[in-house]
């Protein structure tokens, strides 16, 4: 990998020559100069189609919380020999929202507040572990623990869901402003219609060796697909623009390309629901007749509060 160049740019030239060729630009010079009533219609009803600006919506004091639930399957094979990894994990996070300024910017705190988790090899007995239960909290996840009921870290954030900043608050933690690690949706500045799509470019490191990472290139594509009542509906899917020759690295990027659906609350300003899969594979990534699978389900839900703000109060009270 080291020395590879990005094809970054080619990628989003060829992506406009895709979505933007229109045969219609080469009609015959015999066709009417006037358009149709038919396009008329067409084009009167794309006018008056409804727009949106999506916006996040944050209160001093809120705490908002989620349930994420994962499931990952990976399969290495080398010819007619398989291995299969099992994990299953339920968090339970919230954030916090710290405080908001004249500008709309919000300080969010981000803490994990349970973990429990499932790892199997093969067919083996499964490896157990839950915070919460002492009994379940073996040896060789133990450092699990130091994550769990303590602040990770905070970002600072505009109402686009944008990340200004981000200070990490445990020992040895790079505080760098990595958009990757912002677990918001991105919206774009302007309002846009259903069928609008937009772009978010990511750059996240991949480990090459034990002591080497490469920077990737990533894009994150999302559309409005529907709007019913309050609710927007949006679909993202996320490509390499980063060129990736080796087998090896490419197995350790399938799970940094998820797709799937989102629910987001416009008049509250909140995602209700985030569902993402991989199912992917790579050929060779361990030489001949070698091939490494992922398939990963995701499903992060709002845990709904009857008053957010009043339950933070409690909270801080105690």
């Amino acid at each position: 990998m080291p020395g590879q160049t990005s094809n970054w740019f080619y990628i989003l030239c060829a992506a406009c020559l895709i979505t933007g060729f229109n045969l219609n630009a080469f009609a015959g010079e015999e066709a009417e100069k006037e358009p149709s009533t038919a396009a008329k219609e067409t084009a009167a009803d794309e006018t008056d189609q409804p727009t949106y600006r999506l916006t996040y919506q944050f209160e001093k004091g809120e705490f908002v919380k989620y349930q994420v639930h994962d499931r990952s399957v990976y399969t290495t094979r080398k010819n007619e020999i398989a291995e299969t990894v099992r994990n299953e994990s339920q968090q339970w996070r919230h954030y916090r929202v710290v405080s908001v300024d004249e500008n709309n910017e919000a300080t969010l705190e981000l803490m994990i507040d349970r973990v429990r988790m499932m790892a199997q090899f093969d067919e083996s007995n499964p490896t157990l572990f839950d915070s919460a239960n002492p009994d379940l909290q073996p040896a060789k996840m133990q450092s699990i623990m130091d994550s769990i009921n303590v602040p990770l870290c905070r970002m600072r954030v505009n109402d686009r869901g944008e990340l200004v900043h981000v200070q990490g608050l445990q020992a040895n933690t790079d505080t760098k402003n990595d958009p990757a690690i912002n677990f918001l949706v991105v919206f774009p500045d302007r309002e846009i219609a259903v069928g609008d799509t937009w772009n978010q470019s990511l750059e996240v490191e991949v480990p090459v060796t034990d002591s080497l990472k490469e920077k990737v290139k990533l894009i994150r594509k999302y559309t409005l697909k529907g709007v019913e009542g309050d609710v927007a509906t949006l679909q993202v899917s996320t490509a390499l623009a980063t060129l990736m020759r080796d087998p090896a690295v490419q197995t350790r990027l399938m799970q940094m390309t998820p797709s799937g659906t989102i629910a987001f609350d416009m008049k509250r300003g909140v995602m209700l629901s985030r569902e993402q899969n991989v199912n992917d594979q790579v050929v060779g990534a361990f030489g001949t007749g070698t091939l490494v699978r992922a398939q990963n389900h995701r499903v992060e839900k709002l845990i709904e509060q009857q008053n957010p703000v009043a339950e933070a109060d409690k909270v801080s009270q105690k």
